[in-house]
C-alpha cells in the first residue's frame, strides 16, 4: 500500500484576522488570444499526454478554467497570458490545429494581475503535489522577484514553515546544470540539497563534474556533502581566526547558513566570501613577516630569512631555497627537540632559513622545521648507523637460545611448584574464561584456570643445562613426528598412484568408478558422467575418457575407492552395503 506524502511544515497560526478571500471573476476569452506565459510555474514535461487530454476535452468539454493575465495594453492588449492550466491550453490548441475547435472558441479564464496570476498558479500546482521539484523551486523564486514578499510572507501565504521556503529559494539558486539534472531525474532531491550546501556555482559544478564520472554510483548525497564541505571555509578555520569576524564583515564578508543540516557544524558557520579572508590574511602575513624574521634572528642569530608557507597555513612547507634542505628529524628521538637542533645550528655557525605560517589557533608562528645548506645537513642530523646484518647461523643460534631459555623458565616454575616455595605462587586476579573449553584425554571437557608462578632470572639460569637437554628431546620428537607423517603421505600417494595405474590398465574399461564420494558411469558414447545412462538423465560432470577422469581425480585429490566391470556388479555391491547398514541400524 503506497504511503501518503509527508506534508510540509505548517507556519504557526497568527492571532490576526484571516484575510478575506479574493473574488474569482472568470471571463470568456477567444482561444486565438491565449498564449502560454513565460512565468508559468511548470517547466517540466509540458507536452506529456496532451493527445489524451485533448480527446477528453473533445468528449466532455473543458471542466476547469485557466488562470492568466492580460497583456500590456500599449503593445499586446489582445493577448491573454496563461500561467495556470498550460497543459489544458496545449490540448485546446491541439484541437484547434485539428479543426475540432474554432479560433473564437470561448475559453473560461480567471483574469488577475501578473503577480496574482503567478501566485494562483503556484497554489494550484502545490495543492496537487505532483510538480517536478525543480519547477517548485523556481516558482518560489518567481514569487520573490518582485521584491514585495519575504520568505516569512510566502510561508504564511502557502502554509509552509519559513525554513521550508528558504530551502526552496536556496535550491532554486542551484547551478542551472544541476537543476536540469534534477528535472530529468538524474539525481534525487537529497542530492540537490547536498549541492545546495554551498551557493558557490563553481564549487557546485566542480563536485557535480566529479560525481558525473562515477556511473551508477554518481550523485550520492553523502559523497556530495563531503566534497562540498571539504572545499568550504568556516569560522573555525585558522585563517578566519587570524583575520577575525570584525574585519571580515567590514569588508562585506557574508555567512552562509546551512539550511539542510539539523545543527551547526563543529567547525562553525560557512563563509560565503572566503576570498576576503584569503586576501586580508595574505596582506597581514607578509606585513608581519619582517617582525617574525627579527624575532627569529634575536633567538638564533644565524637566521638569514623566514619563508611563508604556501596557502599561509602552517601545514605545508615552502619550496626549499636553492642548495638548501629541510631539517625534519621525523621519529628520531635521539636528536632531541627542534630547539636543540636550532641551538646546534647556531653553535656551528650554519645559515638557517625559517618557516612561518598561521597555526591552528590563528596565530602567525614559526614552524619547528627549517632549512639549512644541504652540504651541512649531516652535521645537524647524522645518518643512522645500522649494525651489520646477522648471518643465518647467528639468527638460528639466537632463536635456539631464546627457546631454551623459555623451556628453562618452565622447568624453574615446575621446581617452585614441586618445592612449594612460599610467596611464589598466586592465583590470577582475572576471572577464567568459561566460554571456551577443551577436551583433555582421560579427563574430558575442561576449563583453564590460571595460576601465576614467579621465577627469578637466577632460577632460569640454574635450569639452562637441563632445559637444553629437554629442548633437544622435544625437537627430536617433533622431527620424528614430521618424518612419520611425511612417510605416511608418500606411502598413501604411492598406493593411490598404483590404484590409478591399475584402473587405467583395466581391459575392458570398467562401467562404474567411484572417486571419493563421486560415482561416474560410462555411457554408450564412451564418455563418463555422474548419472546412469537413461532417458532424461541430466548429468553435471562429463569426461571424454578414463584418462581425463583420472587426471581430474589427481588434481582434486579424489581417491579411487572402487570400480566395477558391469552395472550389475555395481548394483549387487551397493545392495550388500545397504543390507549391512540396515543390520547395524537394527542392532543399534
Amino acid at each position: 500500500m503506497p504511503r501518503a506524502k509527508k506534508a510540509a511544515p505548517v507556519a504557526p497560526e497568527s492571532d490576526s484576522e484571516a484575510p478575506a478571500l479574493a473574488a474569482s471573476a472568470v471571463e470568456l476569452v477567444p482561444l486565438a488570444r491565449l498564449r502560454r506565459a513565460p512565468e508559468n510555474v511548470r517547466h517540466t514535461n509540458q507536452a506529456v499526454d496532451i493527445e489524451s487530454l485533448a480527446d477528453d476535452i473533445a468528449a466532455h468539454g473543458l471542466l476547469q478554467n485557466l488562470i492568466g493575465y492580460a497583456g500590456d495594453t500599449s503593445i499586446d492588449k489582445a493577448v491573454v497570458y496563461i500561467v495556470g492550466g498550460g497543459r489544458r491550453l496545449q490540448a485546446l490548441q491541439r484541437l484547434l490545429d485539428l479543426g475540432a475547435l474554432a479560433e473564437d472558441f470561448p475559453v473560461p479564464v480567471l483574469l488577475r494581475s501578473p503577480a496574482e496570476a503567478i501566485d494562483l498558479s503556484l497554489s494550484e500546482n502545490l495543492a496537487k503535489r505532483d510538480m517536478n521539484p525543480a519547477d517548485e523551486f523556481l516558482a518560489f523564486e518567481a514569487l520573490m522577484k518582485p521584491g514585495l514578499l519575504s520568505p516569512a510572507d510566502l510561508a504564511k501565504k502557502f502554509g509552509f514553515s519559513e525554513r521550508y521556503v528558504k530551502q526552496r529559494l536556496r535550491l532554486a539558486a542551484l547551478a542551472p546544470e544541476i537543476l536540469d539534472a534534477l528535472r530529468e531525474g538524474k539525481l534525487t532531491i537529497d542530492a540537490a540539497m547536498a549541492y545546495a550546501g554551498s551557493q558557490n556555482h563553481r564549487l557546485q559544478m566542480k563536485v557535480f563534474a566529479t560525481e558525473a564520472k562515477k556511473g551508477a554510483h554518481a550523485h550520492h548525497a553523502m559523497n556530495i556533502r563531503f566534497g562540498i564541505s571539504g572545499a568550504q571555509m568556516r569560522t573555525g578555520d585558522a585563517l578566519f581566526k587570524f583575520v577575525g569576524a570584525r574585519d571580515y564583515e567590514a569588508k562585506g564578508g557574508r555567512y552562509e547558513d546551512d539550511l539542510f543540516a539539523d545543527a551547526e557544524s563543529l567547525d562553525g558557520r560557512k563563509l560565503r566570501d572566503p576570498d576576503i579572508i584569503q586576501a586580508i590574511a595574505s596582506d597581514r602575513v607578509h606585513f608581519q613577516q619582517a617582525r617574525v624574521l627579527a624575532d627569529a634572528k634575536e633567538a638564533h642569530p644565524t637566521t638569514s630569512d623566514v619563508l611563508v608557507c604556501p596557502g599561509l597555513r602552517l601545514d605545508r612547507w615552502p619550496k626549499a631555497p636553492k642548495g638548501y634542505e629541510l631539517v625534519d628529524k621525523g621519529y628520531r628521538h635521539d636528536l632531541g627537540s627542534y630547539d636543540a637542533l636550532r641551538d646546534k645550528v647556531g653553535a656551528l655557525g650554519i645559515d638557517l632559513v625559517g618557516i612561518c605560517g598561521v597555526d591552528h589557533g590563528g596565530r602567525l608562528s614559526l614552524s619547528d622545521r627549517f632549512f639549512v645548506p644541504g652540504a651541512r645537513l649531516a652535521d645537524i642530523i647524522p645518518p643512522i648507523s645500522h649494525a651489520p646484518r646477522e648471518t643465518p647461523e647467528e639468527l638460528e643460534a639466537k632463536r635456539r637460545a631464546n627457546a631454551v631459555r623459555s623451556v628453562a623458565a618452565f622447568l624453574a616454575a615446575k621446581k617452585v611448584r614441586d618445592d612449594k616455595v612460599e610467596g611464589r605462587q598466586f592465583w590470577r586476579t582475572t576471572r577464567p574464561d568459561l566460554w571456551r573449553s577443551s577436551e583433555v584425554e582421560g579427563v574430558g571437557e575442561c576449563y583453564a584456570v590460571g595460576v601465576d608462578v614467579l621465577v627469578t632470572p637466577d632460577d632460569i639460569d640454574a635450569q639452562l643445562e637441563a632445559a637444553a637437554v629437554e629442548y633437544d628431546r622435544q625437537e627430536a620428537e617433533r622431527a620424528a613426528e614430521r618424518e612419520a607423517k611425511q612417510r605416511a603421505e608418500e606411502e598413501a600417494a604411492a598406493a593411490e598412484a598404483a590404484k590409478r595405474a591399475e584402473l587405467a590398465a583395466m581391459e575392458p574399461a570398467p562401467m562404474v568408478v567411484q572417486l571419493g564420494d563421486l560415482m561416474l558411469f560410462r555411457w554408450a558414447d564412451g564418455c563418463w558422467y555422474d548419472e546412469r545412462e537413461a532417458e532424461g538423465a541430466d548429468p553435471v560432470y562429463q569426461f571424454d575418457d578414463l584418462a581425463e577422469v583420472l587426471e581430474w581425480a589427481e588434481a582434486e585429490g579424489a581417491a579411487v575407492r572402487e570400480s566395477w566391470a558391469t552395472l550389475e556388479a555395481c548394483n549387487a555391491a551397493l545392495a550388500d552395503d545397504t543390507a549391512a547398514e540396515d543390520q547395524v541400524d537394527q542392532a543399534a
